[in-house]
């Protein structure tokens, strides 16, 4: 009877101790949800082999709780001095720039295209894009058409299978889908604009699904599958600051376009307009 009694003391004072945690964490994360109020610039990059595939410019105000996310186009036109060669006018070709490429050098182009400070940068490449979203357990998108496309030689190999519909996929699943362009038959494209809105639908998706108190986790545990100089306490920081945030004040945008067309040595570009382009940005930052 005496060691009944004992156990049970010895458990409540286990669920006290537990108790007591759970309310200081929960306390730190409300302190740190109120009192971080910080705009945060991130630039992020997926990389495929010596160019950046997608590019995208995060806006985090920690104080209002919003996101800004502008898509700039792959194929947008940015001609660096010295580099004269085949496609290497199109800013995803900055990162491969052996003496002023790399994050950095890409980084240092989108700041200066989009005339704005830049804090940080986050380069994942196809194998981190997988494993970030197993992490979240899967996104669930809304396949638009049948996606049918088969690419043996890309790195990696690429063969797209998607039935149209709403339907959860995994990492793998989603590397696929983010990267299909066109169908086998060419009778559904639409080029990277188009794959543009289709990122930013998953994007949103993935938000909703991360969106609560996993987001801290999620966000450093995150940080060990890319190439970042943020700190793992400065994700942490910004995942908990945003907590509770509403998936309606995360906004996207795509970079300006004043028109699309081919350059003096054949290949087809995104020139964007300045003026819209500084527009756009004063209203996301000021």
């Amino acid at each position: 009877m005496s060691s009944n009694v004992s156990n049970s003391k010895s458990t409540n004072k286990v669920l006290k101790v537990i108790s007591i945690i759970l309310i200081a964490i929960l306390t730190l994360i409300a302190i740190i949800n109120i009192s971080y109020n910080k705009r945060i610039n991130v630039l992020v990059m997926g990389v495929e082999s010596t160019r950046t595939d997608t590019i995208i410019f995060l806006s985090i105000d920690t104080g209002k709780n919003s996101i800004d996310a502008v898509s700039i186009p792959r194929d947008t036109y940015y001609p660096v001095e010295g580099k004269d060669g085949l496609g290497q006018k199109k800013i995803n070709a900055v990162y491969g720039f052996k003496d002023s490429g790399g994050p950095e050098g890409l980084t240092s182009a989108v700041s200066d295209l989009l005339n704005t400070k830049i804090d940080y940068y986050i380069s994942v490449d196809y194998k981190g894009v997988s494993e970030i979203v197993d992490l979240i357990g899967g996104v669930e998108v809304d396949i638009p058409f049948k996606m049918k496309y088969d690419d043996p030689y890309a790195d990696p190999p690429l063969h797209i299978d998607f039935e149209p519909g709403i339907q959860k996929i995994n990492g793998d699943e989603a590397l696929e889908y983010l990267r299909f362009r066109k169908s086998n038959d060419g009778s559904v494209g639409g080029g990277d604009v188009s794959r543009i809105e289709r990122q930013q639908d998953f994007l949103k998706s993935a938000a909703k699904s991360s969106l609560n108190l996993k987001l801290p986790f999620v966000i450093v545990r995150g940080l060990s599958y890319v190439d970042t100089d943020m700190p793992f306490h400065k994700g942490g920081l910004i995942g908990t600051s945003m907590i509770g945030i509403n998936s309606k004040k995360i906004n996207f945008h795509t970079l300006p376009m004043d028109y699309s067309g081919y350059g003096n040595d054949g290949l087809s570009y995104f020139f964007h307009d300045q003026e819209e382009t500084n527009n756009l940005m004063d209203d996301i930052l000021n």
